[in-house]
């Protein structure tokens, strides 16, 4: 059988819309800190690959298979704090983006790549709303606020300090 494959089609929802979501998705799985991710994808159908920097193809970031099973696949050459997000940021695709995908194009799975051109508003509105996603399911506001002005937050979530400078600038906590 021949699969074909679509790109995500964006939520279109706003960020507040996105981070409630996300906290909503957070607490239905009891997720507690992105070390926890790699299992929450094996509980849902899902595997993790890992690419090396040699490996011919490196387009893609998730792959979701018509049935709705997936892989994420991962850069051996980024740290596991990198890694959550990035399995976060895949997820919140399959979450929102799956489903709209399976909507208007039954039976075809989908396909998201690390790269996005540029020019395609929809694809780059999708990575935005994946990354909004990841930062609010792993780092849930009122958790992060209180993790972030003791200090602690990137050990707290599991992610890197990148990723937590850039949530405490969205929430406007940033010192």
């Amino acid at each position: 059988m021949n699969i074909t494959y679509r790109p995500p089609i964006p939520s279109r929802v706003s960020k507040p819309k996105v981070w409630e979501f996300a906290e909503k998705q957070r607490a239905a799985v009891g997720l507690k800190n992105g070390f926890e991710l790699s299992e929450l994808v094996s509980r849902n159908r899902g595997k993790i690959e890992y690419i090396g920097m040699f490996d011919r193809d490196q387009t893609d970031a998730i792959v979701v298979e018509p049935d709705g099973s997936f892989v994420i696949r991962l850069s051996s050459e980024t740290g596991e704090l990198r890694d959550n997000f990035t399995i976060a940021h895949e997820l919140g695709h399959l979450l929102m983006h799956w489903p709209k995908v399976k909507k208007a194009h039954e039976g075809s799975g989908m396909r998201a790549t690390r790269k996005v051109d540029e020019s395609q508003e929809a694809l780059v509105r999708c990575e935005w709303e994946a990354n909004w996603f990841a930062s609010a399911f792993l780092m849930p506001k009122e958790e992060f606020c209180e993790a972030y002005a003791k200090g602690v937050a990137s050990e707290t979530f599991g992610v890197t300090q990148s990723a937590v400078d850039v949530r405490a600038k969205t929430l406007g906590i940033d010192d």
